[in-house]
């Protein structure tokens, strides 16, 4: 958690601030409720807990709790094979436009 630098009033740091400041560094030991992870990754959450159930983005449950956490981490590791993923669909769908023209 960072602090403010007048008060030492500790601030809420936003998982989308983050990753575009690319601060992630020292925070990828944050863990995010399910609500955030999905802002961050632009999902809905009731997609994001099927991620959970499925394995397909690691959780944690808090001691004592039902509730689960995400890791800052994990979150920012499954955005990027998401991305990854729509990139090579994209150049799929490329290659076989340019095949499907030069026929």
């Amino acid at each position: 958690m960072a602090l403010d630098r007048d008060g030492g009033i500790p601030l809420r740091l936003r998982p989308a601030d983050v990753a575009r400041r690319g601060v992630t560094l020292g925070l990828l030991g944050v863990v995010l409720p399910p609500a955030e992870a999905a802002e961050h990754l632009g999902l809905s959450r009731p997609f994001i807990t099927r991620l959970l159930d499925a394995g397909d983005l690691p959780s944690m449950t808090l001691p004592g709790s039902r509730h689960r956490v995400v890791r800052l981490a994990d979150v920012l590791v499954f955005q990027q094979r998401r991305e990854r993923r729509r990139r090579g669909r994209r150049q799929v769908a490329d290659v076989s436009d340019d095949l499907g023209t030069a026929m």
